[in-house]
């Protein structure tokens, strides 16, 4: 009876235990320097690759740069401001690209925000190349 009434008592006490909700997870927005500059070269279709630069300003602000190798001689040249998505991890840009935050890179995802998968899975990521306190690229002019 004694096993019984204890077993009951650690029952009683676990249903009170709750499960961490997403909140109560750590984010790479509160836990990562994301903050810097990251560059790659996405694949691309019709040229030799998308050269990439961009990079990520407190509070919410990017500046970015692209290259398409090998077609275009005029780069893209953009500011904005981007948002996080609920778990933290997420970056949206409001021109539409979706990008998962790590420690030092970011994967471009998909608009489902899942990550691009194949064999070029890899070529979909932009490795931080600077901390925003050690430099910044120029601001394009508008």
């Amino acid at each position: 009876m004694k096993n019984v009434s204890f077993i009951v008592i650690l029952f009683l006490l676990g249903c009170g235990q709750q499960a961490p909700s997403v909140e109560d997870m750590a984010s790479s927005r509160d836990t990562l320097q994301w903050q810097g500059v990251y560059h790659g070269v996405f694949p691309c279709p019709s040229c030799d690759g998308m050269d990439t630069t961009i990079e990520l300003l407190p509070p919410n602000h990017y500046v970015i740069h692209t290259v398409r190798l090998g077609s275009d001689p005029h780069p893209y040249s953009g500011t904005g401001t981007f948002k996080w998505d609920n778990t933290g991890n997420i970056i949206i840009l409001d021109r539409g690209h979706i990008y998962q935050v790590y420690p030092e890179h970011l994967y471009l995802l998909d608009v489902q925000f899942n990550r691009i998968t194949g064999p070029d899975a890899e070529r979909y990521r932009v490795d931080k190349i600077t901390s925003q306190s050690q430099g910044k690229i120029d601001s394009p002019t508008q």
